[in-house]
């Protein structure tokens, strides 16, 4: 059985659900009709080079962005990995069969002192990665995806004029990457909000299972979670299953260098129609796995960490009962991220 063929019980876990909470698919997300209500928007994408992919996130009113968050995930060698922290489940099922021999997956968001020491000792870099980033997701704050397009169209090195603190080569790339996540991203409707303090805080964690990693995402007012989104990324063989899209850069720099044979890490997010037709065969699943996540992220919008918390820790008869919309065997762990990434300081 190949990596997406989990054993039966597992794979129910992620896929026999409903819900009403309404993800635009990549090239038709829309602005929401609510002036007031938050909408996050994530795309995956290449902003830096071929080495990497970047998980693009924005929290949006209408057409202007509250705020922005750029991760970015990279291969390095398991003999230069002192001091870095792999995504979760490297050591587990998702990285013994996905990763390539003498390779390690890590997030340079949460490798940001080790990685930019080692930007500092090959490409004599100034400052660290995070503090660009810094600077460029509070350049894009207020703005629209227009405005962005045209300021990254007029000046072709950001970096020196436009964006104080800046000091990426690819600084145009990460601002063109926010832009495209407010217009092509995935889009995840939340609760409204008055005013435009929103924040976003992302971690990366296993809420289901040892063959998979999860991106939780969420967009905060206050000490309540105004929006949330949950991506999870696993390798397939791709000779079995075919018509999965690998993430960006998996037949580049990144995929070549990083990956087994015949394997390909895919956002379960972006293979929605695959990744359910295939668990619907294995495991018999009725509904697809975002229906199930998406009603989770409905119960969420509004509610604070602790709120969330008591509902993930309630005993139940049937899970479809912990969350209307939800029967995933792991909607608990699910509702656990949120809460987690809710009350990270």
């Amino acid at each position: 059985m190949n990596k997406l063929g989990m054993k039966a019980a597992t794979v129910a876990a992620a896929l026999t659900m409903g819900g009403s909470l309404v993800v635009f698919p990549s090239g038709t997300a829309k602005a929401s009709s609510n002036k007031n209500q938050v909408v996050i928007k994530q795309l995956d994408g290449s902003p830096h080079n071929n080495e990497s992919f970047g998980v693009t996130t924005v929290a949006m009113k209408g057409k202007k962005i509250l705020a922005a968050k750029v991760d970015e995930f990279q291969f390095i060698k398991t003999s230069q990995s002192k001091g870095f922290t792999s995504v979760p489940n490297s050591d587990q099922k998702f990285g013994q069969e996905g990763y390539k021999k003498g390779e390690t997956l890590i997030s340079k968001a949460n490798n940001d002192q080790a990685y930019s020491a080692l930007m500092k000792n090959i490409a004599h870099s100034t400052k660290g990665r995070e503090e660009s980033l810094n600077a460029i997701e509070n350049y894009v704050k207020g703005k629209t995806a227009s405005q962005l397009y045209s300021a990254a169209k007029k000046n072709k090195a950001m970096q020196k004029k436009v964006i104080s603190g800046a000091t990426l080569t690819s600084t145009n790339g990460y601002v063109k990457a926010i832009a495209d996540a407010a217009t092509k991203g995935y889009a995840t409707k939340g609760a409204n909000v008055s005013g435009t303090n929103v924040v976003l805080k992302q971690t990366d964690g296993t809420p289901h299972g040892n063959e998979s990693f999860a991106v939780t995402t969420v967009a905060m007012n206050g000490n309540k979670v105004a929006a949330s989104s949950i991506d999870e990324f696993q390798f397939i063989n791709k000779k079995q299953n075919k018509g999965f899209k690998g993430v960006p850069n998996s037949y580049s720099k990144f995929g070549k260098e990083g990956y087994k044979t015949n394997e390909i890490l895919i956002s379960k997010q972006a293979n929605d129609k695959k990744y359910s037709a295939l668990m619907k065969k294995i495991a018999k699943s009725k509904q697809g796995r975002m229906k199930s996540i998406n009603a989770i992220n409905k119960w969420v919008a509004g509610k604070t960490a602790a709120q969330i918390t008591t509902k993930a820790n309630t005993t139940v008869s049937k899970k479809s009962n912990l969350v209307s919309g939800a029967t995933l065997v792991d909607s608990n762990n699910y509702l656990k991220a949120i809460a987690t990434t809710a009350g990270q300081q």
